[in-house]
């Protein structure tokens, strides 16, 4: 697929995290884009390492995504940027519940601003990572055009920022892209432990026993290297994409029943217990149509569940994922309070290392 143009820079705020991180490394090796990462390190920068090594195509900035949207115009101009993925936020309905006005500010306002500040300094297109959990509750297959029902503040502040991209009186005339993935899982530099997928294996590795709430429940899932393939794809078909577009991220035949997934972990490692909690419901499952991005970007998956569970536990069994990481790889933790970080957001210190 021929890019939009031979070169572009992509700017990724929170690019040192789980998806960001892919986002950077699918950019560098499969585009020409140059990449920026723009990153707070809430968990550390490790991650990037690597991409240094490109010092022609990457640059870090160290920053707090919460600082004033002129300085996020200016830096975005200084940088002749061309693209912004938005992969910060507190990502879950766990840790937005436990900050809440962190997780306003952080995945609702932040986000916004930034996405002004992007028109303001003359920006392409500004891609948005929100999530199919926004739908909540569904009985059939829902595609893009469904009705969204937020069960979670996280949810909400989600479909608020949706609302705000896809208004045309906002955003001057910035293409705006809204990609609500499905339910991440997959092996990655800056790999987590709390995602659905990977919290089972967690619990079946160190406990030998899985608790699945409402194992009737549906969810779509999504490796999150093909989640970075995606995000690429929009900026190299940036011409031919809509200028106000919602996107599901994932496909068709990856949807399935968390008992399912229960079942993949306990066919890998038969001693773990697997038990099904009908009481205490999540009220959350859906099924997810992804044939518009497999239609209008081409988009497939080139990652399955099933793979990406043997490869953990041949991971664990090798040593490669450590016990100690199964721990510390979650959301935020390592005591928490926000990353010992509640003033960051005041000013910005850059760096190009």
């Amino acid at each position: 697929m021929a890019m939009a143009q031979e070169h572009g820079t992509l700017l990724i705020v929170g690019g040192a995290g789980y998806i960001g991180s892919t986002v950077a490394f699918r950019a560098l090796s499969q585009s020409k884009l140059k990449v920026i990462v723009f990153d707070r390190l809430m968990y550390t920068g490790s991650s990037l390492y690597p991409f240094f090594a490109m010092e022609e195509r990457f640059e870090f900035v160290f920053g707090d995504c919460r600082m004033p949207r002129e300085e996020w115009t200016a830096l975005l101009k200084e940088k002749k940027v061309d693209y912004v993925f938005n992969a910060a936020a507190l990502v879950g309905e766990h840790i937005c519940k436990k900050y809440p006005e962190d997780a306003q500010q952080i995945n609702e306002d932040a986000t916004i601003d930034i996405a002004e500040a992007a028109a303001a300094a003359g920006c392409k297109r500004y891609i948005f990572a929100s999530t199919c959990s926004n739908y909540g509750k569904t009985e059939d297959f829902v595609d893009e055009t469904a009705p969204t029902f937020p069960l979670s503040l996280y949810a909400t502040t989600k479909i608020n920022v949706e609302n705000h991209l896809l208004n045309p009186s906002n955003c001057g005339t910035m293409a705006c892209t809204v990609l609500r993935f499905a339910t991440i899982y997959g092996l990655a530099s800056r790999v987590r432990f709390d995602l659905l997928i990977h919290e089972f294996i967690r619990d079946a590795w160190n406990d030998h026993k899985v608790e699945i709430y409402g194992p009737d429940g549906w969810r779509p899932f999504l490796h999150v290297d093909d989640a970075a393939r995606a995000v690429v794809m929009v900026c190299e078909q940036h011409d031919t994409v809509g200028a106000r577009e919602i996107f599901n991220v994932g496909v068709t035949e990856q949807n399935f029943q968390k008992k399912q997934i229960g079942e993949m972990i306990q066919a890998r490692l038969p001693q773990a217990e697997i038990v099904f909690n009908f009481k205490a419901i999540d009220k959350r499952t859906y099924k997810v149509n992804f044939d518009k991005i497999s239609q209008q970007l081409g988009f497939k998956a080139i990652h399955s569940p099933i793979v990406s569970v043997d490869q953990i536990f041949s991971g664990l069994e090798s040593g490669l994922v450590s016990t100690q990481e199964l721990e510390e790889s979650v959301n935020v933790s390592k005591d928490d309070s926000i990353r010992n970080d509640t003033t960051a957001h005041v000013h910005i210190a850059r760096s190009r290392l």
